[in-house]
């Protein structure tokens, strides 16, 4: 018995070491790609971000960046864009995604193809389109204005206007994340919790939302890294306010300084990280919990 019980604990063992090289080959294209088009620029960036071809290895830029005033401005303003679009959208997307997926009605079909038609438009269109909408001659104030005598929510150039650009901008992103959770969810948990005498808010409460906190975080990582990179609509709806990609085309095309642009672009990318990172494991936490 104990030789037999010694072979079927064996077993599985020798099954994974002989599905271990096959696993290897199949990373290694995903691998391939990541260090060439991920680890490598990255680490060209952090040289050229602290070697100067004049002084030698210097922090000057790491200083500038963290100290100026513009820098920091522009880090916060992308800050807050990044988490108030991110925000925003979670609130806008995940009643949509369930009424999408329980309806399954001709009406949810259209506003789901609606709500992810941004993602195959560039951030420069992007923004036009809430210039069209919100400009000062735009859609809004022209019709407030014939209306009322006055017009009102021309807001395109400002805080507000690049809100919602970045806020459109990740929408697609989100519903499609949280639509996939939705999904999932069965339909017999959703009615056992009825028939048990759950109402409506307490069904969404305790069930529902747990459910999707893998998804929401994921969704959340996904629009946070792409409005933190975000720069056809800034650089569409900009207007005195600046954002971090901004500086870098800046300091890399107008003021011909590679350097800082190299260093603007580490810091950018590890405050990205640290934020990913946070949700990441937040979500994960979320997901035991639940």
């Amino acid at each position: 018995m104990s030789a037999t019980a010694s072979a079927n604990r064996s077993a599985p063992r020798k099954r994974r070491g002989a599905e271990r090289p096959v696993s290897l080959l199949l990373g290694l294209p995903l691998a391939i790609v990541v260090g060439c088009l991920l680890l490598w620029p990255l680490a060209v960036l952090a040289f050229n971000s602290v070697v100067s071809q004049t002084d030698g290895v210097t922090f000057d830029n790491y200083v500038t960046v963290l100290t100026s005033d513009r820098y920091l401005n522009s880090f916060l303003i992308t800050s807050v864009l990044a988490v108030g679009s991110t925000l925003l959208a979670l609130l806008l997307c995940v009643p949509a995604a369930l009424y999408i997926e329980r309806t399954k009605s001709r009406a949810s079909r259209g506003i789901a193809v609606a709500l992810t038609i941004p993602l195959s438009l560039p951030g420069i269109v992007i923004g036009f389109f809430v210039i069209l909408l919100f400009g000062n001659v735009g859609l809004v104030p022209v019709a407030s204005n014939a209306m009322f005598g006055e017009p009102v929510g021309a807001m395109a150039y400002t805080f507000t206007g690049l809100l919602l650009g970045y806020l459109y901008f990740n929408i697609p992103r989100v519903i499609l994340v949280v639509r996939g959770a939705v999904a999932q969810i069965p339909h017999d948990t959703l009615d056992a919790a009825r028939t048990l005498g759950a109402t409506p808010w307490h069904v969404y409460q305790r069930v529902v939302i747990p459910a999707l906190r893998p998804a929401i975080a994921s969704a959340s990582a996904l629009s946070l890294a792409t409005a933190f990179g975000a720069y056809g609509t800034a650089v569409t709806l900009s207007r005195g306010y600046r954002v971090v990609p901004l500086d870098i085309a800046d300091a890399f095309t107008e003021s011909f300084q590679p350097q800082l642009a190299a260093t603007l672009s580490v810091v950018l990318a590890l405050v990205t990280t640290l934020i990913l990172v946070i949700v990441s494991r937040l979500g994960e936490k979320g997901g035991k919990l639940s």
